[in-house]
């Protein structure tokens, strides 16, 4: 069914959209399987390897931001060659986004490294870390919710919406608007969020360990994935002065 709503004309899903399905359906629909699996069959290897701090999916999550980050820097040529400046900016601060929280869940290299955090550093963060995540909810919960609304209203919503009305993805913004394709992951990363709200309420686990962590997994796997439709409908764009 997801298949078939994506295989849309061109002038709904452009080719730009349309990576091949491995990467927006099967490998994410893999990735939810394993980890939902191995927490379920094998917790405590689960635990052990996957969720343990700094190892496992936090690790994954970075790698992913990372690659993000490299493919919103290799798009700042064809957004600045191809398309309006605002676009070169939307890039540029996806970029420094990336590179950000990239260095937050790596804790700006203590994570690799394992230096000790500096004593008047660690009474202000509440993990003991160099990172300013774990000092205030305003860059740690509040960013984390707007990612996750920009994901499941724009990345999953908008792109249905689109499908009842097309000449919605005709509108200025839309270089940058979220692909159907993206809704894959979004939809996954929705039904994570809300095991994890269903498990805060009755306590435990059900399908994932720590599922806030699984679903920061996909958040950062769907940006990575829109960066780079975004770069393919940029390399798309005619070079300037090709339809004069």
């Amino acid at each position: 069914m997801i298949q078939s709503l994506l295989a849309r004309p061109p002038e709904t899903c452009p080719p730009s959209d349309r990576p091949g399905s491995i990467w927006w359906l099967w490998l994410p629909l893999a990735a939810l399987l394993f980890l939902s699996l191995s927490s379920i069959v094998a917790g405590a290897w689960y635990n052990e390897v996957i969720n343990q701090e700094g190892k496992g999916i936090e690790l994954a999550q970075a790698v992913l931001l990372l690659l993000a980050l490299g493919v919103a820097l290799a798009s700042l040529g064809p957004a600045r060659r191809r398309a309006p400046r605002w676009v070169f900016g939307w890039v540029l601060l996806a970029a420094v986004c990336c590179l950000f929280v990239a260095g937050e869940e790596l804790s700006w290299g203590q994570t690799l490294f394992h230096w000790a955090t500096p004593e008047g550093w660690a009474r202000i963060n509440d993990q003991g870390e160099t990172n300013l995540h774990n000092t205030s909810s305003w860059l740690d919960q509040k960013p984390r919710l707007v990612l996750g609304l920009a994901i499941g209203l724009g990345g999953l919503g908008f792109p249905l919406l689109a499908l009842l009305r097309p000449a919605i993805r005709n509108i200025r913004l839309a270089p940058i608007l979220p692909p159907l394709t993206g809704v894959p992951l979004a939809a996954i990363a929705v039904f994570v969020g809300v095991v994890w709200m269903i498990d805060g309420w009755r306590g435990g686990y059900s399908l994932f360990i720590r599922p806030s962590e699984v679903q920061e997994f996909f958040f950062y796997a769907y940006v990575l994935f829109y960066l780079v439709v975004l770069r393919r409908r940029l390399l798309a764009l005619p070079p300037p002065g090709a339809l004069t």
